[in-house]
């Protein structure tokens, strides 16, 4: 074979084998991308679908309005995505503190999540400076979920007053809002108002491996898990009648009747019944020590009012801001700080059902003396 033949068909081979390399590569680099394209389209669906993008919800827009429009540094962790990032120090501010007003219509997006301060967050302060600590990625979570508000508010306010003196002008107090992680955490985060000489159940530990928020909960969409390889709700692995989310009401903690009605119910209906009862016992109490009758309606702010009738119901009428209830003692306000932690979590009888019913007993305890309610018949877990 002559040399000029030979370079030309080496020349053939080389080229042959250049651009099987190269399509064989394109073909390995297109095949990911296109993976991780229908993943994160995947995502931006179940976020788009979340609480976390509601722009239109009030969490979002209360501050619309304002001027100038923006969202104080008070509330900008929790309701802007730049007010979390910056708490973070993603925006290269200091970690631990929100410098400056957020944006106004800037729901919880990827950003506020996805960065390097947030992946190395491990821990939580609560609303009343405890930390949760060891939390991986749920630290995330539990940095807004874990109360504003606290208990030691409560007990900075009634500082120095009789226990069954009127405050005048004295608004209920709350741990602001959705606090799951400082419900779960129990005692060992001490957010409700545990009343001396008695004692609390600590963080809640559930079957493995559901002992965290992202462990139960899709991070993007909120939704419970799915079990891995199927559509089923990771709940059905062990409640086998859970197939949505009013099946999580009907799942017993035990088959105890805690609100002593003569019906062992599920954990969800005995908390609602304990929580009937301290209601009604706050009402006996403020109107043996006020005159004025303490009404709850939780989905009008700020969900204490006077019940004028004395029907154990408020009415549209009565939810008026003018008609307020202000006329706590201290005993009440602790009492109905304690009806506010555990309505505000509305699963809480998911997070700590049994920290859940310790507060409201006590609390119905703490006020039997002058409401003319007692905790007969009631069990404390």
């Amino acid at each position: 074979m002559k040399k000029s033949t030979l370079f030309v068909l080496l020349a053939v081979v080389a080229l042959a084998l250049v651009a099987w390399v190269g399509c064989t590569t394109k073909a390995a680099v297109e095949e990911p991308a296109e993976e991780i394209t229908a993943e994160l389209n995947a995502f931006s669906a179940k976020w788009a679908g979340s609480a976390h993008a509601d722009a239109s919800s009030y969490a979002f827009n209360h501050w619309n309005t304002e001027d100038p429009k923006e969202i104080p540094t008070y509330c900008a962790k929790c309701h802007s995505t730049t007010g979390f990032r910056d708490y973070l120090g993603a925006d290269g501010s200091e970690a631990g503190k929100v410098d400056a007003p957020g944006k106004v219509m800037d729901p919880i997006n990827c950003a506020a999540c996805h960065n390097d301060a947030a992946d190395k967050l491990d821990a939580a302060t609560l609303g009343n400076g405890k930390q949760l600590t060891g939390l991986g990625k749920s630290a995330i979570c539990a940095t807004c979920h874990s109360g504003l508000g606290s208990s030691k508010d409560v007990t900075d306010a009634v500082k120095g007053v009789a226990e069954d003196d009127v405050m005048p002008d004295q608004e209920m107090m709350a741990d602001h809002y959705l606090a799951a992680a400082a419900t779960m955490a129990g005692a060992d985060g001490g957010m409700g108002f545990q009343y001396p000489g008695k004692s609390y159940v600590g963080t809640f530990k559930h079957a493995e491996p559901v002992n965290s928020c992202t462990e139960c909960h899709d991070p993007h969409s909120l939704h419970t898990q799915k079990i891995p390889g199927s559509d089923a709700n990771l709940c059905s692995t062990c409640h086998s009648d859970v197939k949505s989310y009013q099946d999580y009401k009907k799942i017993s903690l035990a088959k105890v009747d805690y609100d002593g009605d003569g019906t062992v119910e599920s954990t969800y209906d005995e908390i609602e019944g304990m929580k009937a009862i301290l209601v009604k016992a706050l009402a006996g109490y403020s109107t043996a020590k006020s005159g004025a009758t303490f009404g709850f309606n939780p989905m009008a702010y700020p969900y204490a009012f006077i019940d004028t009738n004395g029907d154990g119901t408020i009415s549209e009428e009565e939810a008026a801001y003018m008609n307020q209830f202000k006329a706590f003692t201290p005993r009440m306000l602790k009492a109905a700080y304690n009806l506010m932690f555990v309505t505000k979590d509305p699963a809480a009888y998911i997070h700590n059902a049994r920290y859940a019913l310790q507060l409201m007993y006590d609390s119905i305890e703490n006020l039997s003396e002058f409401s003319g309610v007692s905790t007969k018949g009631l069990v404390r877990p």
